[in-house]
């Protein structure tokens, strides 16, 4: 039988938090709404691989937060278009990762990190969502392996979160263009 424990709950009440937010930001048309939802779902996830003591997890969605604090003032500031951000929070994960390694596990998550990073800083969300399936299957291993089994589902959501987000808002605008 398994014991549901406080210590056992916490980290899944922040993933699931977490899932939340991130499958709210899969359904996005707008950059900035998109981007809010997943600066909610990266500070939900810090909480969640803290509570599992899975740095290698914490770590990208920690450097997230400021990517996304960042990425959202491009449409009001000049300074947050600068190309430089992209490269430099990329960086950053990396040398982190580095700082931090176990083992060749910890690149899974700075990996998907990398590729999140450039898909929030495209200014198409349909861009964003394809990029969003290869990191998901990242983090699906990386979860699997650190026993974040809130993690699994989440990814897992988030792939037919994407999916269906395609089916909604890209094949609709498909048929638009045939009917005009």
């Amino acid at each position: 039988m398994i014991e549901l424990t406080w210590q056992a709950l916490v980290p899944q009440l922040f993933g699931l938090l977490g899932m939340i937010s991130l499958f709210c930001s899969y359904q996005q048309t707008r950059r900035e709404m998109l981007i809010a939802c997943k600066l909610g779902a990266d500070v939900m996830w810090v909480l969640h691989y803290i509570a599992l003591n899975a740095y290698g997890g914490a770590i990208p969605n920690f450097v997230g937060i400021f990517r996304e604090l960042i990425f959202i003032q491009q449409g009001r500031h000049k300074w947050a278009r600068s190309p430089i951000w992209p490269v430099l929070f990329i960086l950053i994960n990396f040398t982190l990762a580095i700082t931090t390694w176990k083992s060749p596990l910890s690149l899974l998550p700075i990996t998907a990190s990398a590729f999140v990073t450039i898909s929030l800083w495209v200014k198409k969300p349909k861009i964003t969502r394809m990029i969003g399936a290869p990191v998901s299957i990242c983090f699906i291993i990386y979860d699997i392996c650190v026993g974040s089994w809130i993690g699994v589902i989440n990814e897992s959501i988030a792939i037919i979160s994407i999916i269906s987000s395609f089916i909604r808002n890209d094949m609709k605008q498909k048929q638009k263009g045939k009917a005009a």
